[in-house]
């Protein structure tokens, strides 16, 4: 039943785009004097530091929306693989009445008869339910699941690549850090005239 999910793919990036979301990408500090003699950063380690947090805390802020909109997506394909199921049941049953356990609560299920179906009413968007026969029903349903499984491989994709600039910008941090602390050991253990070849 669910055999379709197997063979969904990733859409392809658009040409120069490494992400699907406008993600800034992390640039490795590997001279660390070239930049801090940036203008903008005018060789102040502090100020290195402090830019490179600020995009950190960015990363972290924009990881925590997307691994929450990735647990709504995988909650949103579960329900639509439970609705198709069903569909699939009551397509089975060819519009005979049939026994069956209905969750009332978490924990209590009650025994119902299920009369004869040949139509089911689904959500199609926020505001809006339309009527569909069952096989009609069936195939909006595997284009929904189908649509949101698109969406959770984009969005795992952009969950990795987010982790990479996290992890490039954790680098910088802790080179900038560490090149302030030996500009400081210089500069206590020589005096001012330490820092100068």
């Amino acid at each position: 039943m669910f055999s379709f999910l197997e063979k969904i793919e990733r859409p392809p990036l658009e040409t120069g785009r490494k992400s699907y979301q406008p993600i800034r990408e992390a640039e490795y500090i590997s001279d660390i004097e070239s930049h801090l003699a940036l203008p903008e950063i005018d060789s102040d380690v502090a100020k290195a530091l402090k830019l490179q947090s600020f995009f950190y805390s960015k990363y972290g802020e924009l990881a925590a929306t997307m691994q929450a909109n990735h647990m709504a997506l995988v909650r949103r394909i579960d329900t639509g693989k439970k609705n198709l199921e069903l569909v699939a049941k009551l397509l089975l049953e060819g519009g005979k009445e049939y026994d069956s356990l209905v969750q009332v609560v978490p924990g209590v299920l009650r025994r119902v008869v299920v009369p004869p179906v040949k139509k089911v009413t689904l959500q199609v968007s926020m505001g809006l339910q339309m009527e569909f026969g069952l096989k009609e029903a069936g195939d909006f349903i595997i284009a929904e699941v189908t649509n949101l499984v698109k969406q959770k491989l984009q969005l795992e994709h952009d969950i990795d690549f987010l982790q990479d600039q996290v992890s490039t910008t954790e680098l910088n941090m802790n080179g900038l850090y560490n090149h302030g602390i030996e500009t400081q050991k210089r500069f206590d253990l020589g005096g001012c005239l330490a820092g100068i070849p």
